[in-house]
């Protein structure tokens, strides 16, 4: 048989087996290449299995989570331990150390290396996808499709971890993802994204920073000392404090394309500040200043903001 027949002939077996698959109800499955071939499927009811939802009985003082292409979401508990929930389970490992929680969610686009273990995914669409895996000296390759469950957030599956009151510190940090913190109170906060939002909502904290290579960053909070940067996005602040005096750290507001905005409650007597744009304009409660660098007020905290292509504009309170 010529190679062309050969291989329409086996487009059309393949098509015809996949078709009978997901009539059956399956929607993925494994080939092992041990002892030979040998392919085991598996039903939309066996997702079950990928969900997550984990209770600790320790206390813990300080959070750190990190992800590859998903999503991090820290929300508040009145519960007295942490948990932590994912839709998908596969490369979600946990630790513990110090009275401090480790919650570590590795990319799927890339090789994994766990002792004699290996996966490799590719075409993967979060929890969707193909991968090569190699454990403890068994080759396979696992396919999930369940397309009729597909939707868009599955493409970055957010973990979320609910916090109680007595974690003071909390670090969140994601490759290709969005990291948010939801109406929780925090010493020490930090949450960076490589390629994605960072936003916090709520609470009060001490010492946040906040930071993001391509996205934007918000903050609707109550904030001390302030530390938020994007490479490419904006920089939106909202400052729920009616009175400051941080004579060391203060607030520091960095946009390289795109503009960086602060408003807060407190006055400007208790401020001073210094701004620096490259192409845009100054605005201080509405008011415009001209050239790349303007400076005032003389209060005990220190406001430095500036961009390199984009505008800065502070709003005090009254």
């Amino acid at each position: 048989m010529p190679w062309g027949l050969a291989s329409i002939v086996l487009i059309i077996l393949g098509v015809v087996l996949f078709a009978a698959g997901w009539a059956t109800g399956s929607r993925g499955g494994r080939v092992y290449f041990d002892r030979g071939i040998r392919v085991v499927s598996h039903s939309q009811d066996d997702t079950s299995q990928e969900r997550v939802d984990l209770n600790f009985s320790n206390r813990f003082t300080s959070i750190q989570a990190t992800a590859g292409s998903r999503n991090i979401t820290f929300v508040p508990t009145n519960e007295p331990n942490v948990r932590v929930t994912s839709n998908y389970r596969r490369d979600l490992e946990t630790s513990e150390q110090g009275g401090r929680l480790y919650v570590n969610a590795r990319s799927q686009t890339n090789i994994n290396f766990m002792g004699s273990n290996r996966r490799w995914s590719f075409m993967s669409f979060g929890s969707q996808g193909i991968s090569w895996n190699r454990v403890d000296g068994t080759n396979f390759l696992d396919f999930n499709f369940d397309f009729n469950n597909f939707s868009l957030s599955s493409l970055n599956d957010t973990i979320r971890i609910y916090v109680p009151s007595g974690v003071n510190d909390i670090y969140g940090r994601v490759n290709s993802g969005n990291v948010h913190a939801y109406n929780i109170n925090t010493t020490e906060l930090s949450l960076r994204a490589n390629s994605g939002r960072v936003s916090v909502e709520g609470g009060t904290h001490t010492n946040a920073h906040l930071q993001t290579t391509s996205g934007t960053v918000r903050g609707d909070a109550f904030f001390s000392d302030l530390y938020a940067r994007t490479t490419s996005g904006n920089v939106n602040i909202t400052d729920r404090s009616t009175s400051h005096n941080s004579p060391q750290g203060g607030i520091q507001l960095r946009a390289t394309s795109g503009n960086v905005n602060f408003t807060t409650n407190a006055p400007i007597s208790h401020f001073r500040y210094n701004l620096s744009i490259s192409s845009g304009n100054m605005r201080v409660d509405g008011n415009r200043y001209s050239g790349r660098r303007t400076s005032g007020g003389n209060g005990a905290t220190q406001i430095d903001a500036s961009t390199t292509s984009g505008n800065v504009r502070l709003d005090f309170g009254r």
